[in-house]
């Protein structure tokens, strides 16, 4: 009795076993599920299994692109440039290898290591054939100089682009990119030098010029108790603090000059900022219309 026990349990148990066995299908759906989720390093676990346990699949590629793009997702760029370099390596005949060759030069931007990102970039823009990725790469390639402030650069990039792909939808955004960076020149512009100058000559002019005026207040109101203090010691034959107050009301005016400068370098990068905000909004909003699977401005 305990024997034929023993047999229907073993039957079930290799039953219920061949009923969690998971083809490399199931396991890439289940991967992408974690993947759009925003379980991202779960994810990596579960496109690294389909890869060990069915290395001759045909959706391998695939697998080997979702770790990318879950590291990417997390945050983890170095990481994903690693697995899309390794990608190219292990499956250069892949027809992921565009959006790949996109992606790693995404990830390189946003690792901050731009002038890797650049090289990807224009490798990619500049292949003929084009590739399908070819387009937006060209500008993605000027969208890098953004974080950098070099608007003149991302000009260039937009109009080599579209001039590359005129009829392409990429090559018709960077044409109207190259509208949007050409506002540069009616920015208001304040000299760092001139800030400084003026708050030397009337300590907090320099922030008043550069649009902050509260701190233009506190410099002049702080300059000119240290110069009563100074005024007043002095007055009334007391050396040493008149020294003392002379030498503290000195630096303070110099830290208003130097806060002036620095005032106005701000003043400059939101002047910028917000043109650069304009270009992202403006690549958003076509990427909404144009989809693709590697997005140019991922969404804040």
């Amino acid at each position: 009795m305990k024997t034929i026990l023993l047999l229907l349990t073993l039957t079930i148990s290799f039953a219920a076993a061949d009923e969690l066995v998971l083809d490399d299908t199931s396991q890439l759906d289940f991967a992408e599920t974690l993947l759009n989720r925003g379980e991202f390093f779960k994810a990596v676990l579960e496109f690294e299994r389909l890869i060990y346990f069915f290395p001759e699949s045909p959706l391998a590629d695939e697998a080997a692109f979702g770790v990318a793009l879950a590291y990417d997702g997390a945050g983890a760029y170095e990481v994903a440039a690693d697995s899309l370099r390794q990608f190219l390596f292990d499956h250069n005949d892949s027809s992921l290898v565009p959006e790949v060759r996109l992606l790693l030069g995404r990830s390189l931007a946003l690792a901050g290591r731009y002038e890797d990102s650049r090289i990807t970039l224009s490798e990619l823009a500049s292949e003929e054939p084009p590739l399908p990725s070819s387009p937006r790469a060209g500008l993605l390639h000027g969208l890098t100089s953004l974080p950098l402030w070099e608007l003149d650069q991302a000009e260039r990039s937009f109009r080599l682009t579209a001039q590359a792909f005129p009829d392409d939808p990429a090559g018709l955004l960077a044409n109207n990119l190259v509208s949007i960076t050409a506002k540069r020149a009616e920015l208001p512009v304040l000299s760092p030098f001139v800030a400084g100058l003026s708050s030397a000559i009337l300590p907090g002019l320099g922030q008043v010029l550069a649009g902050e005026f509260w701190d233009g207040v506190m410099a002049l109101t702080t300059n000119a108790l240290w110069v009563g203090m100074t005024w007043w010691a002095a007055s009334n034959e007391e050396t040493p603090t008149a020294v003392v107050t002379g030498l503290l009301g000195f630096s303070f005016y110099l830290g208003n000059i130097y806060n002036a400068s620095h005032a106005a370098e701000e003043f400059n990068r939101r002047a910028v900022a917000s043109l650069t905000a304009e270009i992202a909004s403006t690549v958003r909003r076509w990427e909404r219309e144009n989809p693709y699977p590697i997005t140019l401005v991922p969404e804040p």
